[in-house]
C-alpha cells in the first residue's frame, strides 16, 4: 500500500499487466489508466501550488509577526518616553512654581521694606514740618516783635 501513496503519473501511464484469459479489456484499463495519471498530475500541481502559496504566506505571516513585534515593541517605547517627558515636565513646572513662589516672596519682603522706608520718611517728612512750622512761627513772631517795636518807637 505504501508503494500507491508514492506512486508517479508517468508510473501510471508505463503501467503493464499480465493479460489472462477472460481478463479487461486492454483499451479500457490503458485508458482508465490514463485518466487516473491525467486527475493525480493535476492533484500534484494543485498540490504543488498549494505548497508554494502556503510557503508564501508562512513568510508572510512571520513577516507580520515581526512587524507587529516591532510596533507593539515601538509603542511601549513611545509610551515610556511619554511617560519620562510627562514626569520631567511635572518635574520642571514644580520647579518653575517653587522659583516662582520664592521670587515672589522675595518681591513682598522688598515691597515691605520699601513701605516701612516710605513711612519712615514720612514720619520723618512730619516732625521736619512740625519743627519747620515751630522755627516759622518762632521767626514770625520775632518779626512781629520787631515790626511791633519798630511802630511803638516811631
Amino acid at each position: 500500500m505504501e508503494r500507491m501513496q508514492n506512486i508517479t503519473p508517468a508510473e501510471i501511464r508505463q503501467q503493464q499487466f499480465a493479460t489472462v484469459r477472460r481478463g479487461f479489456d486492454p483499451g479500457e484499463v490503458k485508458t482508465f489508466l490514463e485518466q487516473v495519471a491525467e486527475t493525480l498530475a493535476t492533484c500534484q500541481q494543485e498540490n504543488e501550488r498549494l505548497q508554494a502559496e502556503l510557503t508564501r504566506q508562512q513568510g508572510e505571516l512571520q513577516e507580520f509577526r515581526k512587524r507587529e513585534q516591532l510596533l507593539k515593541d515601538t509603542l511601549i517605547n513611545a509610551q515610556q518616553v511619554i511617560e519620562t517627558m510627562k514626569a520631567n515636565a511635572q518635574k520642571e513646572a514644580e520647579l518653575l512654581i517653587h522659583e516662582a513662589e520664592i521670587k515672589a516672596e522675595k518681591l513682598l519682603q522688598e515691597a515691605f521694606n520699601r513701605q516701612g522706608k516710605v513711612r519712615n520718611d514720612i514720619d520723618e517728612l512730619k516732625r521736619l514740618k512740625v519743627t519747620l512750622a515751630a522755627q516759622v512761627r518762632g521767626i514770625l513772631e520775632t518779626h512781629q516783635r520787631l515790626l511791633a517795636e519798630i511802630e511803638a518807637a516811631e
